[in-house]
């Protein structure tokens, strides 16, 4: 009998366990069958590893600047914003390695863009913090006026769509079917953006793409590592039209769509294509808006080492990925064998975040498809690499970590001096 009531008591226990530590219905509903990763890219990945040497040339700057995910160079050269995970834009002069905090930002910055049409504004994404959201912040790309320091929020409405779970979709810049919410609020139904990630700003300065990487209500840290296991299509890219003040789906029903660049268009008014990543993928797509292959996508590079996050381009064209941690081979089986999935994403976060990985760098050629340089570290200095910006001097990685502990050592500037194969 005994034997009975135990048995009776933790097969009641598992149930509820099972019931209360699922994930939200618009994960659930869509978790990804298993897929096949490509070990080619991870051969080509081999041949340009410089890891050895990233870790011997690193360079710590001692300042008091909390953990950051991105930051922009202004004109002046010596002298940066970054979107610190304090709540606050922070401004860093390196000439003289000094940093104060410039301005309050809503939620907490993420991703930040100078504007090319004028050195007194910076553009940046506000969504950093989920739970316990005051009610007057709310997430969406806002502009800093660098003299006033007023902050003014952009957009913070998109048109409210539904996502098609067998078949992603591009919109060519011509297709008359893409929701778009004007400025008058004509387009339809509209609704809050839930997470504004990461942007990028056309050449021209006229138009902003922003990232969506997922979007349900009262999302949480918890959701955000859910996406990444299940491969949820949840993903969406924006764009806002300055000259028209309409905000426009650019793309939706991918997975976790993070950082974005459009692509070089020598002797042509506008972007054709953009690039995005797919962290939770480990993959660069390509979008192509206008031309020949309008309206549709490919896949520039999968089977990344890690999982990508920022993205920038350097003088050269070059495409910097931040890989925020390595693929492991515990995260590559789950994902070839996604049976296990409901499992993997009803256990703690803490408990899945408690492994401490390695964190990296990939260059890529201008059109993504080739590894230029490859190097991953584990150490004290980098916990996870969000973006890596180049400059004259050198890249600067933003330092964060998903734990509060390392968040609190991610303090400083890191700088990787320019490698001699890529000078």
């Amino acid at each position: 009998m005994k034997k009975w009531l135990i048995f009776s008591i933790l097969a009641v226990s598992s149930i509820v366990w099972w019931s209360i530590a699922a994930p939200r219905e618009e994960i659930r509903c869509c978790v990804a069958g298993s897929i096949t990763i490509n070990p080619a890219t991870a051969q080509e990945m081999d041949a340009v590893d410089r890891s050895d040497d990233f870790a011997s040339n690193l360079e710590s700057i001692s300042l008091e600047l909390p953990a950051y995910d991105d930051a922009v160079f202004l004109r002046e050269g010596n002298v940066a914003l970054v979107t610190a995970h304090d709540g606050k834009i922070w401004r860093v002069n390196l000439a003289d390695n000094t940093a104060a905090p410039l301005a309050d930002a809503p939620l907490m910055a993420w991703g930040i863009h100078e504007d090319p049409g004028s050195s007194a504004h910076v553009y940046f994404c506000s969504a950093g913090s989920y739970e316990n959201r005051p009610p007057q912040e709310v997430a969406g790309l806002y502009r800093l006026d660098l003299d006033s320091l007023a902050i003014e929020p952009i957009v913070l409405q998109v048109p409210d769509t539904t996502i098609n779970l067998q078949q992603p979709v591009v919109y060519a810049d011509g297709d008359p079917k893409a929701p778009e919410l004007q400025a008058d609020g004509g387009g339809g139904t509209s609704r809050k953006i839930a997470v504004c990630d990461n942007l990028e700003v056309s050449e021209d300065g006229r138009r902003i793409y922003f990232s969506e990487p997922f979007y349900y209500e009262n999302a949480s840290a918890d959701d955000a590592i859910d996406e990444a296991i299940a491969l949820a299509p949840n993903g969406r890219l924006w764009r806002y039209d300055l000259d028209t003040g309409s905000v426009r789906l650019i793309a939706e029903g991918f997975h976790f769509i993070n950082g974005v660049l459009y692509d070089p268009h020598p002797g042509k008014m506008r972007e054709e294509s953009v690039v995005v990543t797919q962290t939770s993928l480990f993959q660069v797509v390509r979008f192509y808006l206008n031309g020949p292959k309008s309206g549709s996508y490919e896949v520039v590079i999968d089977g990344l080492p890690g999982m990508p996050d920022g993205m920038d381009r350097d003088a050269q064209g070059r495409i910097w990925l931040a890989m925020f941690t390595e693929r492991s081979p515990l995260l590559t089986w789950v994902h070839q064998n996604a049976w296990i999935k409901p499992l993997v994403m009803r256990l703690p976060t803490s408990l899945l975040l408690s492994q401490t990985q390695k964190t990296g760098v990939v260059v890529l050629s201008p059109d993504g498809s080739k590894p230029l340089y490859s190097a991953f570290y584990k150490g004290p200095l980098l916990s996870s690499i969000a973006s890596a910006v180049p400059a004259s001097d050198g890249i600067y990685l933003a330092n964060v970590a998903l734990n509060n502990t390392n968040r609190d050592q991610a303090k400083g500037i890191q700088r990787l001096p320019w490698p001699s194969e890529l000078q």
